[in-house]
């Protein structure tokens, strides 16, 4: 299905309420969508907040980086950095944050000392504004000899972009009934000027509930029907902020009463959504369709639903408003007020036969949604009308899966209480308390081991809750689980152990109290990997000292052949290298394919590596069993500043691979051109 990135962006708010926003989208997606997105501070920190047991932080970070987010002053600028530098691990924002929390400090001194010039600006915009006031609207005479000072006021507000004057003209004209001067602004299309968002003067009035103004505009000829750059109508407008004598004019001079804004939101949607009643009831009795959908699929309905206005969804019920609508995801009335936790709402929709059993097109129930939202008193409900504690969604979650997974410890006791299956699984094998594990959720895996759930259960790969508490680096859910004698050393399908996956993940803690409950050091995977080796591999240099510190093998090799220093110089972690370098790592080490630290940094492009370890003097001609030497290998992958490098400090140009071939046999790209120029000289 194509999605409509700009629309969805544009409704982000209602995600972020809902707090569906990851689950409903998948990475790709996002990143297309923050293009669009125009977000405040908040709404940004929230949706970091919400991605937190959904996304990892690097695909945080590739998600949401192009996110157009507005902020209004320092303290919202360090308050974006912290929660990036929490949820993305952009650790490198400590120092800025310290140097804008100072500058802040300085332009707020800088602030005492231009206050007394600001208060005299103030004053002096006073006395213009009281000047301006003062200034009475006249007519000349009755065959509209418009007085010169009205018509230059006009010409002179044609020309500038600040539609507060604008506006204010006219609502000072309307207010001591100047029709003529009205009529002669709009002929000249003053009324025309528009916000930022593209909203004119009849926009605004009508969102402003003016009606003598609304009715002075359009009694001047202005179009009733006039869109702002989101396609809103005056009449929209006027309905979604409840303005009934507007929408009654308007309705009355034949204004639209189906139009849609450019997210398919009718008068009556609109008006459904924020919850005003009397136009909603006006708007059905004069024939608004009570089943037109917005651009999401939502019904009038199901937003009155989704906010939780009581009195418009019976309203809406009493005229036969279809209480099974499915917007595009699917989801009916009863699912959004489920998902909000509406209770009333629910109770009502249950109490006229809404499906407590449907299912959104992720096959979530009512009960699921309240259940991952943390509910309980939906929940409680929706259970005594007999909802099925154990439905499933597409995923396999079930409520309790649900609930233990976003950590809704009392929602999980209910669900418990009431004979939930705690050993459930969904389709990736997770249970609850794997689920409560992985996501860290202490209180929540107390409760289940409690209540004898299995701590030592597998999910499809063979991983256990300690082996996910591990990952995702929860210690506390670590300690306790190991104080109730969860193996320290299970394993994976792949050979995984909690400890090698907190190594890998770099969760420096965990890997020291699992070594303090005599987790093995040197314990290996199925290829052959042990927990330093997963550290050097993905640079975490104190995990790396940790371990060597305690006496794991430097030079431990893999099923590859390859030592902590060969990963290390490979995957270019600089400091990694210079550590294991000076705890006497081999820096000569080959793998089975006799490649060494300085031959692997070479063809990944990796030229500080390279100098440091030429700096201790690694054989800068060692060949792998392919013959291939660092200056060919550097070559063949086009790293033009290695390769300038490694000539500089009297690499053979000369030498040859198995197959006969020179670094210039195999150079590509700027390298051969750099090759070719160098003999050309």
């Amino acid at each position: 299905m194509n999605l409509n990135y700009e629309y969805i962006a544009a409704h982000l708010s209602d995600y972020i309420q809902n707090e569906n926003f990851f689950d409903t989208f998948d990475i790709r997606d996002i990143k297309r969508i923050m293009k669009y997105s125009r977000l405040t501070v908040d709404e940004y920190v929230t949706l970091l907040k919400q991605s937190s047991s959904t996304v990892n932080a690097k695909e945080l970070y590739i998600s949401t980086r192009k996110a157009n987010v507005t902020i209004q002053n320092f303290e919202e600028v360090v308050s974006i950095l912290n929660f990036v530098k929490k949820y993305m691990k952009f650790h490198i924002f400590d120092g800025i944050i310290d140097f804008i929390n100072e500058n802040d400090k300085h332009m707020r001194d800088s602030k005492e000392e231009i206050k007394q010039p600001q208060t005299e600006i103030k004053t002096l915009q006073n006395q213009i504004q009281n000047s301006a006031k003062e200034t009475t609207v006249t007519r000349t005479n009755e065959d509209h000899n418009y007085s010169s000072e009205f018509l230059t006021k006009i010409s002179s507000l044609k020309e500038t972009n600040d539609f507060d004057r604008v506006y204010q003209f006219f609502e000072e004209l309307s207010s001591q009934g100047n029709r003529e001067i009205i009529s002669k602004a709009c002929e000249e299309g003053l009324w025309k000027k528009t916000t930022d968002y593209g909203k004119n003067v009849l926009h605004i009035a009508s969102e402003k509930g003016n009606l003598n103004l609304v009715k002075s505009l359009i009694e001047c000829g202005c179009d009733k029907e006039t869109k702002n750059q989101n396609e809103y109508t005056p009449l929209i407008s006027a309905s979604e902020n409840g303005h009934l004598e507007v929408v009654e004019y308007l309705i009355s001079v034949g204004a639209d009463k189906d139009a849609k804004n450019k997210f398919g939101y009718t008068p009556l949607i609109s008006a459904s959504k924020n919850g005003h009643l009397e136009v909603v009831k006006y708007l059905i009795s004069v024939d608004a369709d009570k089943e037109t959908k917005n651009k999401d699929g939502s019904t009038p309905l199901i937003k009155a639903s989704q906010y939780g206005h009581l009195e418009v969804v019976k309203y809406l019920i009493s005229v036969d408003a279809d209480k099974e609508a499915k917007d595009v995801n699917g989801s009916t009335p009863l699912i959004f007020a489920s998902i909000n936790g509406h209770l009333e709402v629910v109770k009502y929709l249950i109490s006229v036969d809404a499906d407590k059993e449907a299912k959104d097109k992720f096959g979530y129930t009512p009960l699921i949604f309240a259940s991952q939202k943390g509910h309980l008193e939906v929940v409680k409900y929706l259970i005594s009308v007999d909802a099925d504690k154990e439905a499933k969604n597409k995923f396999g979650y079930t409520p309790l899966i649900s609930a233990s997974k976003n950590g809704h410890l009392e929602v999980v006791k209910y669900l418990i209480s009431v004979d939930a299956d705690k050993e459930a699984k969904d389709n990736f094998g997770s249970t609850p308390l794997f689920s409560a594990s992985e996501n860290g959720h202490l209180e929540v895996v107390k409760y289940l081991i409690s209540v004898d759930a299995d701590k030592e259960a597998k999910d499809v790969n063979g991983s256990t809750p300690l082996i996910f508490a591990s990952i995702n680096g929860h210690l506390e859910v670590v300690k306790y689980l190991i104080s109730v004698d969860a193996d320290k050393e299970a394993k994976d399908k792949f050979g995984y152990t909690p400890l090698i996956k907190a190594s890998e993940y770099g969760h420096l803690e965990v890997v020291k109290y699992l070594i303090s409950v005599g987790a093995d050091k040197e314990t290996k995977n199925k290829d052959g990997s042990t927990p330093l080796i997963y550290a050097s591999q993905y640079g975490h240099l104190e995990v790396v000292k940790y371990l060597i510190s305690v006496g794991a093998d430097k030079e431990t090799k893999n099923k590859d052949g390859s030592t902590p220093l060969i990963y290390a110089s490979q995957k270019g972690h600089l400091e990694v290298v210079k550590y294991l370098i000076s705890v006497d790592a081999d820096k000569e080490a080959k793998d089975k394919f006799g490649y060494t630290p300085l031959i692997f940094a070479s063809q990944k492009g990796h030229l500080e590596v390279v100098k440091y370890l030429i700096s201790v003097d690694a054989d800068k001609e060692a060949k792998n069993k392919f013959g291939y030497t660092p200056l060919i290998k550097a070559s063949e992958y086009g790293h033009l500043e290695v390769v300038k490098y490694l000539i500089s400090i009297g690499a053979n140009k000369e030498a040859k691979n198995n197959n006969g071939k020179t670094a210039l046999d195999v150079a590509t790209g700027s390298v051969k051109k750099y090759f070719l120029d160098d003999k050309t000289e």
